[in-house]
């Protein structure tokens, strides 16, 4: 099998596995229809087919069909049909941050400060998305300060918005809504992400090997990706529990990072066993969730 995706992609790769997404996402939702599911996986849809996109933007994937399989597979494993709107638009926002991070213009920090806050909006608990422009500023910037005040003024709009709507709506207790409260219960069932061990050891060990490999190119996209997920991360800790769709945000990261490590190990043989491995954890996850 890993011969077979390690062959190049072409014009039609994408529209072919946009279209098997679609009929995914369509077959979820004629199992549990309903308008709010509808909305949600549409909005969901958009952001997973911008991750398909990212891969020639982020110029990591060699233009093969490994990660584009890989990232097709997680989508699979984490999605499971009842993402909430709020996720959905998450998902679409940070996918949108990464685009417009890999073109690093100084102009667009003030979209993404909107994006960002929007996010937040939305979704209190995507409050590291923003941590992880702050800490990408830092290290790729030239204009420390003026890029960060460029954030914050798309996200101080964003908020006025809010806070105008809310009280043009005479709605209550907006500004306790944006609060992100950490459960007190942080993941009370392990037992799916058990299976998924496997894939993310390897996904650890693909970014080691990759720092110790000879290719420095495009090292910043790399370490973008990994700043990302570690934001990411934060989120999965507080406040996933056991809305597994959470691990969608990690799905491009996470397929990139693996599909390198796989590219980097040294015989055929190994790379079959890893690709196997992945397909074979990320089956059994699907398996614990439902039984």
């Amino acid at each position: 099998m890993f011969r077979l995706l390690s062959k190049q992609t072409n014009i039609f790769s994408i529209p072919i596995y946009l279209g098997i997404l679609l009929g995914f996402v369509s077959l979820f939702n004629v199992l549990t229809l309903s308008a709010l599911n509808i909305i949600s996986s549409i909005i969901a849809f958009l952001g997973i087919a911008l991750g398909y996109i990212l891969f020639n933007h982020i110029g990591l994937n060699r233009h093969t069909h490994l990660p584009f399989f890989i990232y097709s597979l997680l989508i699979f494993t984490f999605y499971f049909g009842q993402l909430s709107v709020s996720l959905a638009f998450c998902i679409l926002i940070a996918n949108l941050c990464i685009l417009i991070l890999t073109h690093n213009h100084d102009s667009s920090y003030l979209l993404l400060g909107c994006l960002t806050g929007l996010s937040f909006v939305i979704m209190p608990s995507s409050w590291p998305l923003v941590v992880f422009v702050l800490i990408y500023i830092f290290a790729t910037s030239n204009n420390i300060a003026a890029n960060i005040l460029r954030l914050f003024f798309g996200i101080i709009l964003l908020l006025i918005n809010y806070i105008c709507f809310f009280y043009i709506l005479n709605i209550p207790n907006c500004f306790i809504r944006l609060i992100p409260y950490i459960s007190d219960q942080l993941i009370s069932r392990i037992d799916p992400l058990i299976f998924f061990l496997p894939t993310a050891f390897f996904t650890v060990y693909s970014i080691c090997i990759y720092f110790f490999s000879k290719s420095t190119s495009s090292n910043f996209n790399y370490i973008m990706l990994v700043v990302y997920s570690v934001s990411i991360l934060l989120t999965l800790v507080f406040y996933m529990d056991t809305q597994y769709e959470f691990l969608l945000l990690l799905a491009l990261p996470v397929s990139v990072i693996a599909s390198r490590g796989i590219h980097f190990t040294p015989n055929d043989q190994t790379k079959e066993f890893i690709l196997w491995l992945i397909i074979i954890s990320s089956i059994l996850f699907k398996l614990g969730y439902y039984f």
